[in-house]
């Protein structure tokens, strides 16, 4: 039960006696011994490395392809329902029914010429009259 209780820098008695026993083991090896280990220990890394670059190498394309698929996908399909509506392109041929009508183009507007004759007459006079009924004749004509 001695082995369970924790030392001073957190671990075990048990881990501290297992690394002494391990860092003695490695200085007993001969020189010989530890250059193979080294060896061994970067030649594992080395071909885990390569496995790597080769998945990578491997997989790479094919991940571009998907990304520029993906990119085509978003600029190109509209999103929504349908494209929205140009008021320009699609009033070409009503403006071509106003333009060949025999309407004047501000038919909606209700002008009042005898306004615009009166004004012209207090312009010309300058006399202060009041504007005449709706189709009486102009004192000019």
């Amino acid at each position: 039960m001695n082995s369970a209780r924790a030392t001073d820098d957190g671990s075990t008695e048990f881990e501290r006696r297992t690394r002494e026993l391990l860092l003695g083991s490695v200085d007993r090896l001969s020189g010989t011994t530890r250059s193979r280990l080294t060896q061994a220990r970067y030649a594992a890394l080395g071909a885990v490395q390569s496995r790597v670059r080769y998945r990578l190498q491997r997989w790479a394309p094919a991940g571009a392809a998907a990304a520029a698929a993906l990119a085509l996908l978003v600029v190109f399909i509209p999103h929504g329902g349908r494209s929205p509506s140009n008021p320009v392109t699609n009033s070409a041929f009503e403006d071509l029914d106003l333009m060949a009508s025999d309407l004047p183009l501000n038919g909606d507007q209700d002008i009042d010429y005898d306004f615009y004759e009166w004004a012209v007459d207090q312009a010309e006079h300058g006399a202060a009259s009041a504007p005449r009924a709706p189709g009486a004749p102009s004192a000019g004509v």
